[in-house]
């Protein structure tokens, strides 16, 4: 009970969005935005009245995810001492827009930025820590991931009640945020958590990158979800007899 006290004064306190995060979140929406509904401005001729409406849909799916998908870290953050910030990646945001321009927006590159972690002394609990390392980073990034599968499993319930081409797009956008933030490439979540640790790294990456593609796939939830788990314990599995052991013995 005193850890969910302590986790509520903390969002009450901390979880708030600077000047620079509200800009750099700002600019990544749009950013990608544009690039999911590149190829919605008309069929055979350029509708800049069909164009807007995909758009603003496209503005409400990718704030949507990318908001949930920064809450996760944000409050697993100050549920372990550090404090999070969202940081846009300009680098990584035109190069998605070029690709977008390239491919006719065939392609989608989903790699908005990363955040940076703030230790916040002064709280006597959580997680065990001395300023900010790898491990609690890894736990950090992580977070978001998970939290961008819940939102699939809740878009794919809704899409499974009420049938709709907004909710089909939402679940495929997540689908594909999901599996590129995982990707081992800095500054996104992936990199943090292999650098972290490999072990976790090896068995979450397959996990939610199967979880996430098997939502697209008529099949029940819960079968996804084991599989999934399946198809990660093997492949950590995999991963530590032919890499991690012979690691750690040495030559």
């Amino acid at each position: 009970m005193g850890e969910i006290v302590d986790l509520k004064d903390k969002i009450n306190r901390y979880y708030k969005f600077s000047k620079h995060e509200v800009r750099g979140m700002i600019f990544s929406i749009l950013a990608v935005a544009f690039i999911i509904s590149f190829k919605e401005w008309g069929t055979d001729t350029f509708d800049p009245a069909a164009g807007i409406f995909n758009l603003f849909n496209a503005i409400l799916i990718v704030a949507l995810a990318f908001l949930v998908h920064d809450a996760g870290q944000r409050i697993w953050g100050l549920a372990i001492g550090y404090q999070v910030e969202y940081k846009a990646w300009t680098f990584g945001l035109l190069f998605a827009l070029t690709i977008a321009f390239i491919t006719n927006g065939r392609f989608w590159l989903i790699i908005p930025g990363g955040f940076l972690m703030h230790h916040l002394a002064g709280h006597r609990l959580g997680f065990f820590r001395y300023g900010v390392n790898y491990v609690g980073q890894a736990m950090v990034a992580l977070a978001g991931p998970l939290f961008t599968l819940m939102l699939l499993i809740f878009l794919k319930i809704i899409y499974a009640i009420f049938p709709n081409p907004l909710v089909e797009k939402a679940i495929m956008f997540n689908v594909v945020y999901a599996i590129t933030s995982m990707l081992p490439i800095p500054p996104l979540d992936g990199s943090k958590i292999m650098f972290g640790s490999r072990m976790i790294y090896a068995f979450t990456f397959p996990a939610i990158a199967v979880a996430c593609i098997l939502m697209i796939v008529k099949i029940p939830i819960f079968f996804a979800l084991v599989l999934s788990l399946l198809v990660g314990v093997i492949l950590w599995i995999a991963y530590y007899v032919t890499i991690e052991r012979k690691i750690w013995k040495g030559p």
